[in-house]
């Protein structure tokens, strides 16, 4: 099922880069999406061509009902953001993959990252949930759409606090 979304990030794209390889970025994510656990990587450097690693453990309290008995309590979230080396202006475009442990559902998506403005940036999102269970796997995917959405848009309120944490 098609998912798109843009972000609006409150860091110019150059800023926005270093934010996603820094491991505090990812503490933050850690409380904004109440994760009970966030460990990350990161191959390369934002200066140029870079892969940030991320494992998320969330609760489900927050799924859907129909998504629950697939989940259980907690679930692991792989993710992983590969970025180009940046354009004049600082954009990229990347690709993002998130995959659930243990379970048949992930998310594949191209990323672009732009500047809009000198302090200010966007992520467009453009990407395909498949949930690879017969007969139910559209339902599923309908029904976990909204979720996977507030996670997504979690990053603007995370890169907002990030950005606070770096003025001081």
């Amino acid at each position: 099922m098609k998912l798109r979304e843009n972000l609006s990030l409150p860091l110019p794209a150059r800023s926005a880069a270093d934010m996603y390889a820094d491991q505090e970025y990812t503490e933050i994510r850690r409380r904004t999406l109440g994760a009970t656990r966030a460990e990350s990587t990161v191959e390369g450097s934002p200066e140029g061509a870079f892969t940030v690693r991320t494992e998320l453990s969330m609760p489900t309290d927050r799924v859907p009902d129909m998504v629950k008995p697939f989940v259980g309590s907690s679930v692991t979230i792989h993710e992983k953001q590969s970025w180009s080396a940046p354009a004049a202006d600082g954009g990229r475009e990347g690709t993002m993959t998130l995959e659930v442990a243990g379970t048949p559902a992930g998310l594949t998506a191209t990323l672009r990252l732009s500047p809009s403005g000198e302090a200010a940036s966007s992520v467009d999102i453009d990407g395909d949930l498949v949930a690879k269970i017969p007969l139910l796997g559209p339902r599923l995917e309908k029904a976990a759409i909204p979720y996977v959405s507030t996670v997504l848009r979690a990053e603007e309120r995370s890169a907002k606090t990030y950005r606070e944490s770096q003025a001081g």
